[in-house]
């Protein structure tokens, strides 16, 4: 199964930043790798790309931007394992971004998480 790097996260998280978003604060780029670390393991992409946005999101590693970048690599490792991450993550999709937005408040939403997309494949 092919798994994101850290530079891809970073290289995402720098895309979906707007200029009015970049601070004196550092991004904690050590949270982010043990984040993406998460899924070394797993072998579902549709697993892996649900438990790696609830960690990106949940570790909250970048200053800013962290859903939306959460929901790039999720889309990413879809679409890198033979999946349409779109037809998983489609625009718009109010239940995905409902829990990603609690992940981010630092509520445990991974199974939730993991449950949705499997219940899309």
């Amino acid at each position: 199964m092919k798994r994101p790097t850290l530079g891809l996260a970073v290289a995402f998280n720098r895309a979906v930043r707007g200029a009015d978003e970049w601070f004196d604060e550092p991004d904690d780029l050590d949270r982010v790798a043990r984040a993406i670390g998460t899924v070394d393991d797993i072998e579902d992409p549709v697993v892996a790309a649900a438990q790696l946005a609830y960690r990106v999101t949940w570790t909250q590693g970048f200053g800013e931007g962290n859903k939306r970048t959460a929901l790039l690599l999720a889309r990413w490792v879809l679409d890198q394992n033979g999946l349409d991450g779109a037809i998983f993550l489609p625009p718009e999709d109010r239940e995905f971004a409902t829990l990603l937005v609690k992940a981010a408040s630092g509520t445990d939403v991974e199974a939730e998480i993991i449950a949705l997309l499997i219940g899309r494949r």
